[in-house]
């Protein structure tokens, strides 16, 4: 007999200014792959302004699920959106009770350096940046790959690694089903190795 599976849950942390591109991929990834996702505006409202001016809202304000635990929590990238998210006490304690919780902390693009870098989140840990931002940050190790993975961390240096980021990170939150990641990968012609 069968066990049924556990649902995963991820939350996307969005601030006014984020890399819509990397957002929307992230989240139709996981969604594919029925992983529940909880999209976070880290605004007053879930309208939410973007890096290219595309018109997205988020399912709630971060205010609504500060107490909810979930298995992965991502940013994207966006220079204003990830100094939004950066200056946000409550995104920062957000992030923190989930290390503690040893579950998944994954950032994409600039996120990786001005969110977790700028508050000296990683400590020893590789991770992975774009535009060279990991210069301005003496925490973490920068690694100067497409994905890194180390321990709970999961970084991608931009949006051209949207994709293998976001099965990456699937692949760590259904690791009892790595089979189903494979397989949506070979389903939309992904051609990447994660």
């Amino acid at each position: 007999m069968m066990k049924p599976q556990i649902e995963k849950h991820v939350a996307v942390l969005l601030a006014d200014g984020f890399e819509e591109g990397e957002a929307v991929v992230f989240i139709d990834i996981m969604r594919r792959l029925d992983i529940k996702v909880d999209v976070l505006s880290c605004m007053e409202t879930t309208a939410l302004e973007t890096y290219f001016e595309t018109r997205i809202s988020a399912d709630y304000t971060l205010t609504e699920k500060q107490a909810q635990s979930y298995d992965a929590i991502m940013m994207p990238g966006g220079p204003k959106g990830t100094d939004n998210l950066s200056a946000n006490p409550m995104v920062i304690d957000f992030i923190k009770r989930h290390m503690q919780e040893d579950k998944y902390i994954c950032a994409l693009c600039s996120s990786g350096a001005k969110v977790l870098a700028a508050h000296n989140l990683l400590g020893k840990h590789k991770y992975t940046t774009g535009g060279g931002l990991h210069k301005q940050f003496a925490d973490g190790q920068f690694v100067d790959k497409k994905v890194v993975v180390d321990g709970q961390f999961i970084s991608g240096k931009g949006l051209g690694v949207s994709f293998d980021f976001a099965f990456t990170v699937a692949k760590m939150v259904l690791a009892d089903n790595p089979e189903k990641v494979y397989w949506q990968a070979d389903h939309i012609y992904l051609d990447a190795e994660f």
